[in-house]
């Protein structure tokens, strides 16, 4: 009996380190189908349908690498497909992830790091506020404590997106006169809040300026670029100041309204948004290559 017993207790023993070892899954990327339904194109397919064979409700018989590349490729499909198609699929992603709290964290916090972090190249809050919504939403499994970040997120993020009208704001000049964004005439304004001395803003303003488009829009009377520094150390921006271009609007928040009002997302510096000529919003947040190309559009128009 105490063979019998020692054996079934080593079998049981011996069973343990093959069950943790269990290899995770891949991903399970979607086969994209000969012929689409509803003359939809393969872009807008592959983006509804870019989570059919992933199971929400065992996450983690993935492997979490292969997950976290997926997820990336996931945002690039969105990318290519209509606004409102791939709100529509941001929105289903959390729909299907809230089987359990646990798979709705992962998806969430997945989407702040690539959607909403200063330092992702895909960062897009259009995609992001959706995914907010729904997480204070009545499908979320969220606690009332939890939702109540995504809630003041939101708040901010919601601000001064594509196709509204940018918030207003006075601004000073280095010899004390002021001007708003609103009265500034041109077709179109290109807005930069900067730090002085931030190496990144100096990758940045160095990126923009490489081609010379945006100067050749400026000399042709279409366009102004407004660097506007949102911070309160005065004295250290004016020394910097003979590096920003001579053609360049300098200007500073003496009123220091747009931290106190959170009147912009200045979650990371530099931040940049280009506004038309009736101050809504082209872009916000490009990075400096997508707004080159922007710029690059509009100086063969």
């Amino acid at each position: 009996m105490k063979k019998i017993l020692f054996a079934l207790f080593a079998l049981l023993l011996g069973a343990t380190p093959r069950l943790a070892a269990q290899t995770p899954e891949p991903f399970p990327y979607q086969d994209i189908p000969l012929v689409f339904p509803n003359q939809a194109s393969e872009a807008e397919w592959y983006a509804l349908h870019f989570w059919d064979s992933y199971n929400f409700a065992d996450p983690y018989r993935y492997d979490q690498e292969a997950f976290r590349g997926a997820f990336v490729d996931y945002v690039h499909a969105l990318r290519e497909v209509p606004s409102e198609v791939a709100l529509g699929a941001a929105r289903e992603m959390m729909h299907l992830a809230a089987i359990t709290e646990e798979s709705y964290w992962m998806q969430l916090e997945e989407a702040e790091i690539i959607l909403y972090d200063p330092s992702s190249p895909l960062r897009n809050d259009l995609l992001w506020e959706a995914v907010m919504r729904h997480a204070i939403g009545p499908e979320s499994p969220l606690d009332e404590v939890s939702k109540m970040r995504y809630v003041s997120m939101l708040t901010l993020t919601s601000r001064n997106q594509v196709g509204t009208r940018a918030a207003n704001f006075t601004y000073t000049l280095p010899d004390g006169q002021r001007g708003s964004l609103h009265n500034i005439k041109a077709e179109y304004t290109l807005i930069y809040f900067y730090n002085p001395g931030c190496s990144e803003c100096k990758r940045t303003k160095q990126a923009i300026l490489a081609s010379g488009a945006l100067e050749h829009l400026h000399r042709q009377g279409r366009l102004e670029v407004l660097a506007i520094y949102p911070d309160k150390e005065v004295d250290e921006w004016r020394r910097y100041l003979a590096d920003n271009p001579s053609w360049w609007i300098s200007a500073y928040d003496k009123e220091r309204r747009l931290h106190g009002e959170e009147l912009y997302d200045l979650k990371a510096i530099p931040t940049l948004y280009l506004l038309d000529s009736q101050k809504s919003v082209l872009l916000k947040d490009p990075t400096p290559e997508d707004l080159n190309k922007a710029i690059e559009r509009i100086v063969k128009n």
